[in-house]
């Protein structure tokens, strides 16, 4: 095995590295990123509306939070943990 990055496994076997083609394409929605994969499955497990909810917290978030910045341009499924503040945050809205 050689250290080479590639798409498939990132920088020295890292995350992986996410093209714009392989970023879904949700209205309203630009700093998110997320494979459609990952969309669906997110989809399948919260729902439409909480999906939606939670999406539109964390975009607000990641365009004006200072502490975002590290986050922006990365693949952002880790944050719809469903113990983690993004998530439940919209479940208190509903």
């Amino acid at each position: 095995m050689s250290g080479d990055a590639s798409i498939e496994n990132g920088k020295l076997g890292g995350r992986p590295k996410y093209g714009v083609d392989l970023k879904v394409q949700i209205p309203d929605i630009e700093f998110v990123i997320l494979t459609p994969n990952q969309y669906g499955s997110l989809l399948e497990k919260y729902g439409y509306e909480l999906l939606q909810k939670a999406l539109i917290i964390l975009e607000n978030w990641l365009k004006t939070s200072p502490q975002s910045e590290k986050y922006r341009g990365k693949n952002n499924y880790a944050h719809f943990r469903a113990d983690g503040w993004v998530i439940n945050l919209a479940k208190n809205l509903e």
